[in-house]
């Protein structure tokens, strides 16, 4: 199936079977508003890969004039490469969100948001760059 007419499952949970754990610490470095983690398995400096995890907590308005602030999420997953001319290169990628803090979907706009990095009908669109 193509983006223009995918389909994705509303209200399914992910349950990953199989695979080997990839195994995540504290990097030591303080990150503003957030934690590093390293993954253990990875033994090069250079090739090691990264998590960087933030977040800030949402806030109702002080007033009726005021907007509410998001409660936002974010998760940037560093995986860095070694191409063949010996360029290393940082490979991201980025898992964010952002609710308001009256909004009770969000675990179900959440696995949706999965649904659409894993259900085939994107497969196209992430492998390829496709956008038909």
């Amino acid at each position: 199936m193509s983006l223009t007419n995918a389909s994705i499952l509303s209200g399914a949970t992910y349950t990953p079977s199989g695979g080997s754990a990839i195994s995540f610490a504290p990097s030591g470095r303080q990150v503003s508003g957030g934690l590093e983690l390293v993954c253990t398995n990875d033994t090069n400096p250079l090739t090691r890969r990264t998590m960087q995890l933030k977040s800030s907590l949402p806030e109702l308005p002080a007033s009726a004039n005021a907007f509410a602030r998001l409660g936002k999420n974010s998760l940037v997953y560093v995986v860095p490469f070694i191409a063949a001319d010996g360029k290393l290169y940082r490979q991201t990628y980025t898992l964010t969100e952002a609710v308001h803090p009256e909004y009770t979907q969000a675990a179900a706009r959440r696995n949706e948001t999965i649904a659409m990095k894993a259900d085939s009908d994107f497969d196209n669109f992430w492998q390829y760059y496709i956008l038909t």
